[in-house]
């Protein structure tokens, strides 16, 4: 496998904690898999799971907590991570939170 950049792998573990925050608020359940890659949390429970409105209200749920996890600094970010079992380090953490700092603010400065 090609290694990733840090826009697409800081998309997908970002999408795997905000994946694993919405399935049990859905009443669903996932099992963190013990060779984790980037997207694996998200994928498997899509192929898992055939209800579409459970799918859909999951990924809903997902979108926006991942929009919300692109706002927050490195330390909660961290947090968030360990609890639902996604290997992020506090400076992988900070360097997830600063990429999307910078991306706010270039658009903001593009904008102006």
């Amino acid at each position: 496998m090609a290694e990733m950049k840090n826009n697409e792998l800081f998309n997908l573990l970002l999408a795997d904690i905000a994946m694993a925050a919405a399935i049990p608020a859905a009443g669903s359940a996932f099992v963190a898999p013990e060779n984790y890659q980037p997207g694996t949390i998200r994928d498997s429970w899509l192929a898992a799971n055939g209800d579409d409105v459970l799918r859909r209200r999951v990924l809903a749920w997902a979108n926006a907590g991942m929009a919300s996890l692109q706002g927050v600094d490195g330390e909660q970010l961290t947090r968030a991570a360990e609890k639902y079992g996604v290997p992020i380090d506090g400076a992988l953490g900070e360097k997830i939170s600063q990429f999307f700092t910078d991306k706010r603010e270039a658009v903001l400065r593009y904008r102006s």
